[in-house]
């Protein structure tokens, strides 16, 4: 609930800074403040894949949700908040001379990455209907592991801060819509490995390599 709060707070603001009379310009190109408004797919393959694979039988996850970017705030200068959900059904499990024993135990696992960032755009071509950019910003992650009817201290859920590098590509469909893919590297040290899984494979970064997909609009 305080992730939902700050982020839909962040993205009022950012639309409020957009102006009334703002244009729609072609991919990014015209004068004043814009704003792009996604609806995201991300494809995740986690960094800890052993950890995952184990427990989830895949390292590979898959998340929705959106995000804002302010761009022209200085020529391809933008700013961006974004938000995803990923989860995933699996097993708690045990290893034991590297042979994973399963215990029968369903493990639920939710990250909530909150992405606050800035980059640059450029356009593509002589028409301006696409855009390149790239950037990087901070991550904040919320990993929550849970099991029906378990012990409080069996379950997990903290925060932890890392970073993101991206970079992508988007082009207009028609009347301010568009559609883009973006690659993400993420990175999220020292969250995990003191305990359980992770610890055995020695593995403590909740990172990874995300392919993300968007679909929204621009003006």
């Amino acid at each position: 609930m305080r992730t939902r709060t700050i982020v839909l707070t962040f993205a009022i603001a950012l639309i409020a800074a957009v102006p009334a009379r703002a244009q729609t310009p072609p991919a990014g190109t015209g004068s004043g403040v814009g704003v792009r408004a996604f609806f995201l797919f991300d494809r995740v393959a986690m960094t800890a894949s052993e950890s995952f694979e184990a427990a989830l039988e895949t390292s590979n996850l898959n998340g929705f949700g959106g995000g804002v970017d302010v761009t022209r705030l200085w020529q391809g200068l933008f700013a961006r908040v974004a938000v995803s959900r990923l989860s995933a059904d699996g097993e708690r499990v045990i290893v034991v001379d590297g042979e994973r024993i399963p215990l029968g135990v369903p493990l639920e696992v939710k990250m909530t990455p909150l992405e606050l960032g800035a980059g640059w755009r450029v356009p593509v071509g002589r028409t301006g209907r696409v855009a390149a950019y790239g950037g990087a910003g901070l991550l904040r992650l919320s990993y929550k592991e849970s099991s029906p009817d378990a012990d409080p201290e069996e379950d997990f859920d903290e925060s932890f801060t890392g970073r993101v590098i991206f970079g992508g590509v988007d082009f207009d469909l028609s009347r301010g819509f568009m559609a883009g893919v973006e690659a993400q590297f993420r990175s999220v040290p020292d969250a995990i490995g003191e305990g359980g899984l992770s610890r055995e494979f020695d593995e403590t970064n909740l990172g990874g390599v995300a392919i993300r997909f968007v679909v929204g609009f621009r003006r």
